[in-house]
C-alpha cells in the first residue's frame, strides 16, 4: 500500500520537501492604509478525526456456528496444575516405595491413597485431566502393589515361623544373647 505513494519509487532518488511557492513581491509603492483582516474562505464542515485509530477487528463467526473459546492473552492467568502434579508425584513415589521399601510396606500404599485423593480433587477443580488421571492410576497401583508385598511378607514370616530348623537357630541365638548379657 505504501509503495504507491509519491517519492517511494526505488529507481528515483528521494525528493526533498519544498516550501510552497510565494507570490513575487511588488516594488515599493505609496503606502496603503491597512485593510481589514482578511476573512478566510469558508470550508465545508468535516467529520471529527479520532485521536487514534483502532486495530481491525477479527471477523465474526457466521450465525449457526459455535464461537471458539477466547484466546488467553497477556492478562489471562494460567490454569493451576498444583493438585494434579502433587497427586501424580505422590502416586509415582508411592508405587516405587511399595516395591523398594518392602521392610516398611505400609508407607507406599499410604502415599498412594493421598495421591488418589489429591488427583480426584484436581479432577473436580478441572485442573490438568491427564495428570490427574495418571495420578489416580499410579496411586491405585501403589495400593495394590503395597498390599501384595504385605501378603508376601506375612506369608513368608508365617512359613518361617513354622520351620523347626529356624526355631532351633532362634533359640540358640537367644541363649547366646543371655550369656553375653550375664558376663
Amino acid at each position: 500500500m505504501s509503495e504507491n505513494l509519491p517519492g517511494n519509487d526505488p529507481q528515483q532518488p528521494p525528493v526533498p520537501p519544498q516550501a510552497p511557492p510565494q507570490a513575487p513581491e511588488a516594488p515599493a509603492a505609496a503606502p496603503v492604509p491597512p485593510a481589514a483582516a482578511p476573512v478566510p474562505p469558508a470550508q465545508p464542515a468535516a467529520a471529527p478525526v479520532p485521536p487514534y485509530t483502532q486495530a481491525p477487528q477479527a471477523p465474526q463467526a457466521p450465525q449457526g456456528y459455535p464461537q471458539g473459546a477466547p484466546q488467553g492473552g497477556y492478562g489471562a492467568p494460567a490454569p493451576s496444575k498444583g493438585l494434579a502434579i502433587a497427586g501424580l508425584v505422590l502416586g509415582i513415589v508411592g508405587l516405587v516405595l511399595s516395591v523398594v521399601l518392602f521392610f516398611l510396606p505400609g508407607f507406599g500404599p499410604l502415599l498412594g491413597v493421598v495421591g488418589i485423593v489429591l488427583s480426584i480433587v484436581a479432577l473436580v477443580k478441572r485442573q490438568s485431566k491427564p495428570m490427574a488421571v495418571t495420578g489416580i492410576i499410579t496411586g491405585a497401583l501403589a495400593i495394590v502393589v503395597g498390599v501384595v508385598v504385605w501378603i508376601i511378607l506375612l506369608a513368608g514370616f508365617a512359613q518361617l515361623a513354622d520351620d523347626p530348623q529356624f526355631q532351633q537357630e532362634l533359640e540358640q541365638q537367644l541363649q547366646q544373647l543371655e550369656e553375653q548379657s550375664q558376663n
